[in-house]
């Protein structure tokens, strides 16, 4: 099959999660063309190379606030430049299926690729769009907002479980879309779990937009001295790869995939934000965390809240690190305790692709 694939721009994460299925779609002989921008596209092509075609189409801006009013503000300039960015989105897609034919489209988080002629999958773990006060009225908007568009697509696939669920109330306890119509298939991670000796203390993954990410960079490589113990840090600069040891912590400006899945096997503990593909990976190698939200994001902030409750890690808000004492709180708490098989979690979303497209034609 010639199958289009668009993937959300916000950050990494969706990139990362994607590549497990992109790898099996190209395994079987599908023909695949990426469609993101910036970062992620750039991510997409070092890994999948001349496996995959690619296009450079943008999608809508992440919506970022220092603070609930500002959110607020924001969120009035916000919405209608997301609206257009669907629709430029959408006229960019339609002269990609003018130009050759295509069997199948999937999207994680981009709304703008779909179309009512081909079979289109919708993947997102965020049902229900948070806001910092947690106005139940914008809430249950948000969920309207997401009926509506899902509407235009012949599934919506939601990384996560039904029972015991990762997302919490983002993809749970729904009041306007119907939970038993969603594709739960569970956690979706470009890393695998693989028996190695735990001889990282402290694994710190330092990562964010600007100028949050330096802020943090600030806090931790402060306060990191006070550890004992073999400690690595990651600082997410991709500008230039470089490598630091001094005494007993190595510093990595930036990590390969295949090193971060290495370190993240060898750590007994992991300091990083709380982004949802991050949690995943978390739970698919099987680590404990202290997650550290970044300001301003609020389904970060809402995920580190929801796992603190759970004690499935501990979080802390970034002006209130104190890295010795939250690390030794953070090893108390459980993990995740579940089994997170990305490739049951693969199977069951080709047989949603199957199912759906068997029952169309």
């Amino acid at each position: 099959m010639e199958i289009l694939y668009g993937i959300c721009s916000w950050g990494l994460g969706h990139s990362t999660r994607s590549l497990p299925i992109i790898r099996k779609l190209i395994n079987e002989n599908n023909n695949v063309t990426i469609i993101s921008n910036g970062r992620s596209l750039e991510l997409l092509k070092k890994e999948l190379g001349e496996k995959a075609h690619y296009k450079d189409i943008p999608d809508y801006p992440m919506l970022l606030s220092e603070n609930s009013r500002q959110f607020m503000a924001k969120s009035v300039i916000y919405w209608p430049l997301f609206i257009k960015r669907i629709e430029s989105g959408l006229v960019e897609l339609s002269k990609l299926l003018k130009e050759k034919k295509y069997d199948l489209i999937i999207s994680d988080a981009r709304y703008d690729m779909y179309n009512k002629k081909i079979p289109s999958f919708f993947i997102s773990h965020q049902m229900r769009i948070m806001n910092p006060l947690r106005i139940k009225m914008l809430e249950s908007g948000s969920e309207l907002f997401n009926l509506f568009f899902f509407k235009r697509f012949s599934g919506v696939i939601v990384p996560d479980y039904i029972e015991n669920s990762i997302s919490g109330d983002l993809s749970h306890n729904l009041k306007k879309i119907d939970e038993n119509k969603l594709h739960y298939i569970g956690a979706l991670s470009d890393f695998k779990k693989r028996k190695m000796k735990k001889d990282i203390d402290y694994l710190i993954s330092i990562s964010g937009p600007e100028p949050q990410r330096s802020i943090l960079e600030g806090k931790l490589t402060s306060q990191v001295q006070d550890l004992d113990g073999n400690i690595v840090m990651t600082l997410g600069k991709v500008e230039k790869y470089s490598k630091m040891k001094k005494k007993n912590i190595t510093t990595y400006s930036f990590l390969t995939k295949e090193k971060r899945e290495e370190l993240l096997n060898r750590a007994k503990i992991v300091v990083s934000r709380s982004g949802y593909s991050t949690i995943m990976d978390l739970g698919v190698i099987d680590t404990k965390a202290l997650l550290i939200p970044t300001p301003g994001q609020i389904e970060q902030e809402y995920l580190s809240e929801y796992h603190n409750k759970k004690g499935t890690f501990y979080s802390v808000k970034q002006n209130e690190i104190n890295l010795k004492k939250d690390v030794e709180i953070a090893k108390k708490t459980t993990g995740m305790k579940r089994n997170c098989d990305v490739n049951k979690t693969v199977e069951n979303f080709m047989d949603v692709l199957n199912s759906s497209i068997e029952c169309s034609s």
